[in-house]
This record gives C-alpha cells, sequence and structure tokens, in this order.
C-alpha cells in the first residue's frame, strides 16, 4: 500500500522549506531568504503516532529568476499536487494576502485538491487576528503557525494525521 503524499504549495518564500523542516524534524531543505533556492520536489518520510506520510516541499510558484526555471519549478509543483492526497498551502502572514496566494488558490481549486491553509510567521498570538483575511482564498481559516519558533506545529500535524485516517476508512 502506498504511503500517503502531503504537498507544501505556495509563493516564494513564504516559509514553505522552513516548514517542511520543521515538520520533519531535521534540516533537509535549503532555508534562505533568497527566492527560487527550492526548485525540485524534496520529499521526506514522516512517522507521527504510528502513522506514516511522505511530505514533499516544493519551490515557490510564480517565482521570477534570472536562470529561467519558471516553468521548470512549476512543473515539479504540478507534479506534486498531482500525487497528493493532500496540499498544506502557505501563506505569509506578515506580507497579507498578496495577488500570487491568489493564482496559487486558483491552481488547487482548478485540481480539486484537499488543502490545509496555513498562515506561516505567525510568530505570536497578536499576530493571529491577521489571519483573517485569507479565507478569501477560499479554504476556510487559516491555521496560524511559526515553522521557525514551531508555534501550533503540532497542531499542524495533528491535522494532517487527522485528515489522512479519515481517508484511509473511506479506502477499501
Amino acid at each position: 500500500m502506498a504511503l500517503p503524499v502531503v504537498a507544501i504549495v505556495g509563493r516564494p518564500n513564504v516559509g514553505k522549506s522552513s516548514l517542511f523542516n520543521a515538520i520533519a524534524g531535521e534540516m533537509i531543505s535549503i532555508v534562505e531568504p533568497t527566492a527560487g533556492v527550492t526548485r525540485d520536489r524534496i520529499s521526506a518520510i514522516i512517522e507521527r503516532n504510528e502513522r506514516f506520510f511522505e511530505l514533499i516541499d516544493t519551490g515557490g510558484y510564480g517565482i521570477v529568476d534570472s536562470d529561467q526555471l519558471k516553468s521548470h519549478i512549476e512543473n515539479q509543483i504540478q507534479q506534486a499536487i498531482h500525487s497528493a492526497d493532500l496540499v498544506i498551502f502557505v501563506v505569509d502572514i506578515r506580507d497579507g494576502l498578496v495577488p500570487l496566494d491568489e493564482q496559487v488558490a486558483q491552481m488547487l481549486r482548478k485540481n480539486n485538491l484537499n488543502v490545509i491553509l496555513v498562515a506561516n510567521k505567525a510568530d505570536e498570538a497578536p499576530m493571529f487576528p491577521r489571519a483573517g483575511e485569507f479565507a478569501k482564498l477560499g479554504f476556510g481559516n487559516a491555521l496560524c503557525v511559526s515553522a521557525t519558533n514551531n508555534l501550533n506545529k503540532q497542531l499542524l500535524v495533528e491535522k494532517v494525521n487527522e485528515f489522512l485516517k479519515d481517508r484511509s476508512k473511506e479506502r477499501p
């Protein structure tokens, strides 16, 4: 039986790789302030509460770079979401809702994917109300997390596990 797949997607520099590393519990993906460092899919097998899943980190959707890698990165994102049982859609609570977030949301809706919306970089609880604007993306309320500070990381993993548990009940 194949492992369930969870893909992390979002625009550049929202903290996808930091979140990937936080969930994995080790530095696997390179984390840099420069956009475009993650270009291919990076994956790790995650085990939580005796449940396993493959977690995939992807590059930033809509990257503009001098190496002309936009189509390659977006192809890698498409491959990741087509194999995914669940997508973690990461936005940046500090930047607020930007047009590129809306483009990512449109792509995810077009592919009819199961999505958990995550507002990353929510380093402290007073920032949480800012996440309300992300409900406009159509994936419900965003879960506020801080990959850097591990804030609500465990809650996110619990949500992933709950979803995967419910999905495994649906399968024959």
